[in-house]
């Protein structure tokens, strides 16, 4: 058996279920422990007005972004759900993982605790210039984990 721990992280775009089946099928095949990893980012906090000089907007600025948070997070978890259940219908021991933050950077932490043989994502395929300035999640991973990593292209 040449993996036995998988990792597959994805995201909420039309890629995922590519990205997951990849994973999914290796794991089938290999025998292996899949972990279903996704990261929650962080979006920017609506600060109030520019008229809002006193910051007197932020409080509730702030109580918004809790619940916005809790609502995704809730969904993220019946989202990963979905994926558990068709590993269990299959027989792939699975578990599942989330976190809030930038991506890359949880899935080296995640890598680093958990220990897979094998860490499968995807990539968006952005622009040279949009990588230089946004940096890229696939390439980060590339260069800080010591396991294997298979990146799943976008056909499109």
């Amino acid at each position: 058996m040449e993996y036995s721990k998988i990792l597959v992280a994805i995201d909420r775009s039309s890629q995922s279920r590519l990205v997951f089946q990849k994973a999914f099928h290796l794991a089938k095949v290999e025998q292996a422990e899949l972990k279903i990893f996704h990261c929650v980012g962080l979006s920017p906090l609506a600060f109030g007005s520019a008229g809002d000089i006193y910051g007197q907007g932020l409080g509730r600025a702030a109580q918004v972004q809790q619940e916005l948070m809790a609502k995704e997070v809730e969904e993220v978890k019946s989202w990963l759900q979905t994926f558990l259940d068709e590993c269990e219908q299959h027989g792939i021991r699975a578990t599942s993982e989330y976190k809030i933050g930038e991506a890359g950077y949880w899935i080296r932490e995640v890598s680093l605790s958990w220990n897979p043989d094998l860490v499968v994502m995807g990539r968006r395929g952005r622009s040279e210039l949009a990588e230089l300035f946004l940096g890229s999640v696939s390439n980060h991973v590339i260069h800080h984990l010591r396991c294997s990593v298979l990146i799943v292209q976008n056909p499109e």
